[in-house]
């Protein structure tokens, strides 16, 4: 999908970037740069990307427990041949025309998503085949405003329309907290962001992530930077159990809602080419760890590693 395309690049929640210096005996030099990363016209870019995770899943005993429920407990775990390995890729080509005299121009997104292949830990594939999946998704951009609408293609449904403006959305507001600041070298942009992970949002849940971006070097037109990121997330069953109620009083009563905590931390590097805006290269390792437990189910505990990794090119060049 597109969000592999962009990788770790996050989506702004409309928050102003917060500068951090390094200390005197680090002080920046007098390079500077402005951040730019809204597309340019006249521009043909591939991106390919790659995103691998391992997930390994737990089921702990809790206290209590016969001797029968500990038993299914290992059978289970024994069954599902933990950890699993995940990998998907994919190409995208970016495609603006010329502007006019308003500052309109178009961009054009064509790409390849290739199933995502999942194995265990025998190497034996779970899940069922699934087949690539192409993305054409159209736009109008103002280059004076940063402005964009998306355009509706023929032959697509409601349900590819929408995720295709979201996927555009992703896209063209990934770093619009960072748009037109200056930054020096060894200074610290931070950010909170929202990043695609494998995890649903549901009601009850709190997420907090923030990414900070260094600027290591600026060296032939290309900004070096160090990334990272930390998240905590945690579900509350009270308020997940209360949201529903409240959305609908007429549903039947469900299984209790699991409490669950998780932390994460990643890091990795981007390269930006300043004079088209595009990134060369990007990469990032990110390790998170949950807890889940609910009424009456044995604990879970899991740890995901992720890591991504993104190459760009411009054709025109």
């Amino acid at each position: 999908m597109l969000l592999l395309a962009v990788c770790l690049l996050p989506t702004s929640q409309a928050a102003s970037p917060k500068l951090k210096h390094k200390s005197a005996a680090q002080a920046p030099s007098a390079d500077e740069i402005e951040l730019r990363f809204f597309p340019l016209p006249q521009q043909r870019h591939h991106i390919h990307s790659v995103m691998a995770m391992k997930m390994d899943m737990r089921l702990e005993p809790s206290e209590g427990m016969s001797e029968e429920e500990r038993a299914k407990v290992a059978q289970a775990m024994q069954a599902a041949k933990m950890p699993l390995t995940m990998r998907s890729e994919f190409d995208q080509q970016m495609t603006t025309t010329a502007v006019d005299k308003q500052g309109n121009f178009q961009l054009l997104l064509r790409g390849t998503s290739l199933p995502m292949e999942v194995s265990n830990a025998l190497g034996e594939r779970v899940g069922p085949p699934s087949t690539p999946m192409d993305i054409k998704i159209d736009a109008r951009l103002n280059q004076k405003t940063g402005s964009y609408q998306a355009m509706k293609l023929a032959g697509l449904d409601a349900a590819a329309s929408g995720m295709s403006e979201g996927l555009l959305n992703q896209l063209l507001n990934g770093m619009r907290a960072l748009e037109g600041r200056r930054l020096k070298v060894g200074e610290s942009a931070e950010m909170p962001l929202d990043m695609a992970l494998p995890i649903p949002k549901t009601p009850g849940m709190n997420m907090t992530m923030l990414g900070r971006y260094t600027l290591l070097k600026v060296q032939d037109g290309v900004a070096d930077f160090d990334v990272g990121v930390t998240m905590n997330m945690s579900l509350s069953p009270d308020a997940a159990t209360a949201a529903v109620e409240v959305s609908n009083e007429s549903a039947p009563a469900s299984e209790p809602t699991p409490s669950m905590n998780a932390a994460g931390k990643g890091q990795g590097r981007m390269s930006l080419r300043l004079a088209d805006r595009l990134v060369l290269n990007q990469q990032m390792e990110m390790s998170m760890k949950m807890q889940m437990s609910a009424a009456g189910k044995p604990p879970v505990q899991m740890v995901l590693d992720m890591n991504l990794a993104a190459t760009g090119k411009n054709l025109k060049r």
